[in-house]
């Protein structure tokens, strides 16, 4: 189940949990607020807990930058950024990895004259070639659609999935996105297919979509790759960025 405070929701993290543990977990603040812990624990003398700073990010590489933590790891390999436009080579980067979906970049060639920021559009790991849009409402940075790898379900796939090979629910993408309303369709090889109400920026194969009826966690899958594009849609009509509509803080 989702907490109380949604902005402190940990349930996305939790997607891949086995119902038979479910008996032996407690989560006893679940169902309060945060400032309410906070002055609970500034009513029992605990002010070492309650004005202790919060962890933001992954806490685990500390004040390391996440590129220098990744490149221990996956080996840095040179490759050309090209806008997804004209195919022109405006920059080079130090391994796919090192960037993500919907980041912001800056050109390296000035013979690129534009007056909106680039954003990474597209990834290509077989030819090592990013793909940048200029624009944040870029239409090459928003689907909606995506097709995940297998999913698991907490329990079970729920019967109307199981039964219709469609499925009506809500997910998130990003734990601090309000949960949106989707349509799950069942593929041949039980991998899922979802349609998006509107369309949703930045969504990136490896993110896990994380689906919920109402505030009960149903499953998980990890997202394989996304529908096609809005720019190779020929959309014309004016985007806006999702994450002002999903963001809850």
């Amino acid at each position: 189940m989702r907490g109380l405070d949604m902005k402190k929701d940990q349930s996305f993290f939790l997607c891949h949990l086995k119902d038979s543990l479910l008996p032996f977990i407690q989560f006893p603040i679940g169902g309060m607020m945060k400032s309410d812990v906070k002055r609970l624990a500034n009513e029992m003398n605990l002010q070492r807990i309650s004005q202790k700073a919060e962890s933001m990010g992954l806490c685990f590489i500390g004040k390391r930058k996440f590129s220098r933590f990744i490149s221990q790891y996956i080996p840095d390999k040179i490759g050309m950024i090209k806008s997804i436009e004209t195919n022109e080579t405006i920059g080079e980067h130090n391994g796919l990895h090192r960037y993500t979906i919907g980041q912001r970049i800056t050109p390296i060639n000035k013979r690129i004259s534009s007056s909106k920021p680039w954003y990474i559009a597209k990834k290509d790991p077989r030819e090592n070639v990013i793909y940048a849009a200029p624009g944040t409402n870029h239409p090459a940075l928003f689907t909606k659609s995506f097709q995940t790898e297998l999913p698991h379900w907490i329990h079970n796939i729920p019967s109307v999935l199981k039964q219709t090979g469609v499925y009506q629910c809500d997910f998130r993408f990003q734990h601090k996105h309000r949960p949106l309303p989707v349509v799950i369709s069942l593929a041949d090889n039980c991998t899922l297919h979802v349609s998006l109400p509107i369309p949703i920026r930045s969504i990136c194969p490896g993110q896990y979509a994380v689906f919920y009826d109402g505030n009960e966690v149903q499953g998980a899958a990890r997202i394989a790759h996304c529908g096609t594009s809005l720019y190779e849609m020929n959309w014309t009509e004016p985007l806006i960025n999702s994450d002002l509509i999903l963001n809850m803080c």
